[in-house]
């Protein structure tokens, strides 16, 4: 899968001719080409100017810092306030992972699925939560049925917005 294919539907990206709209590129501050400016979905936001290596992988890890996030770190001291919030109006998503940092994926999907869904992310080293759900496999991901219970609907595997 290509590094376009894991941004469909995730990252929006623009390009602007510097040659056609120069007022625009001025307004930015963009006085060499090829810039890469990166946005937050905030409107005042005047974006940030790339510097890293002109790469894919780099480029997306960059814009997926930006993304808005409603993933909530969930550990053996918060899991019951977790299953708490928001109990009558949402259902419940875990992610088990491995990764330091949250894939961007699920913090699109947990900004999609905001009002009907409340997401949730255990780490691997979180040994105690990944014995009770009796997780093998990272990443899974959980949609809890019995919460009490450490119970749900296992989905393994890699992950796509799809």
């Amino acid at each position: 899968m290509t590094i376009a294919e894991k941004l469909y539907g995730i990252i929006k990206v623009g390009a602007i001719d510097c040659l056609k709209e120069e007022e625009l590129c001025e307004e930015f501050s963009v006085y060499t080409v090829p810039s890469i400016l990166i946005f937050s979905e905030n409107f005042a936001d005047d974006g940030d100017k790339y510097m890293g290596e002109m790469t894919a992988n780099s480029i997306m890890n960059a814009a997926s810092k930006k993304m808005q996030s409603f993933v909530s770190v969930v550990t053996e001291s918060n899991y019951e306030s977790f299953v708490e919030r928001d109990r009558t109006t949402k259902h419940k998503i875990l992610l088990f992972t491995e990764k330091k940092a949250t894939p961007t994926v699920y913090k699109a999907l947990s900004k999609k699925y905001l009002e009907r869904l409340t997401f949730g992310e255990i780490k691997q080293a979180e040994e105690g939560l990944v014995k009770l759900f009796d997780i093998k496999t990272f990443p899974t991901i959980m949609a809890l049925t019995d919460p009490e219970n450490y119970v749900g609907e296992k989905y393994e595997g890699e992950m796509n917005i799809d």
